[in-house]
């Protein structure tokens, strides 16, 4: 794994010492240590860690609150450390951005398997968000071009075939995909229109 640049919020300094520790060992560099969830929030939006690692009862702001800021603002995998494994805490952790769930203390084989998980999650979780762009972007093209089409049907007379086909070979003449040809159409539609 490449060395990561890592975020702590623990309010426990030797907690927070042991982990930096931990990390240093496994090759990752620390760059921030807060104290509790509201400093987590402000030092990643200064500091912009590859990985946040958050610890869920602190003063001030819990560390779930905090990750529900972090990950509506930033796209960044996040860890929950606790020394509380009650069932709900995970639920509510997981809901609110976090990957991947530590039980203090950690041991460092614990830590370097849960970094790898939430890093794999994350990976996973952005193909997904790329895919559903994909297909809501494909979607919206096929709603254009099936606008488009509908506007040669009424004001040229064409069957939906020859509508289709029509822009089809424009599209292959002009060289440019059938979304841009339908986009042109409904343009000058709305120009004629008005």
């Amino acid at each position: 794994m490449a060395p990561l640049r890592i975020l702590i919020a623990e309010d426990d300094p030797l907690v927070a010492v042991t982990l930096t520790d931990q990390l240093d060992e496994l090759g990752h560099d620390v760059i921030a240590v807060a104290s509790d969830g509201e400093e987590a929030v402000a030092m990643v939006r200064e500091d912009r860690p590859d990985i946040v690692i958050l610890d869920i009862k602190m003063p001030n702001r819990d560390g779930i609150s905090a990750a529900e800021e972090i990950a509506q603002e930033f796209d960044l995998p996040i860890l929950m450390l606790t020394a509380y494994s009650e069932r709900p805490l995970v639920l509510r952790a997981a809901e609110a951005g976090a990957l991947a769930y530590l039980l203090k203390p950690v041991a460092a084989e614990e830590l370097s398997a849960a970094l790898r998980l939430a890093l794999a999650r994350h990976k996973e979780k952005e193909a997904l968000r790329s895919e559903v762009e994909k297909l809501a972007e494909s979607l919206h093209e096929r709603e254009t071009i099936d606008k488009a089409k509908a506007i040669l049907m009424e004001r040229v007379g064409l069957s939906e075939n020859e509508a289709y086909s029509r822009m089809r070979q424009r599209a292959r003449e002009k060289r440019v995909k059938m979304v841009q040809v339908a986009q042109t159409i409904i343009a000058a539609e709305e120009f004629l229109a008005s």
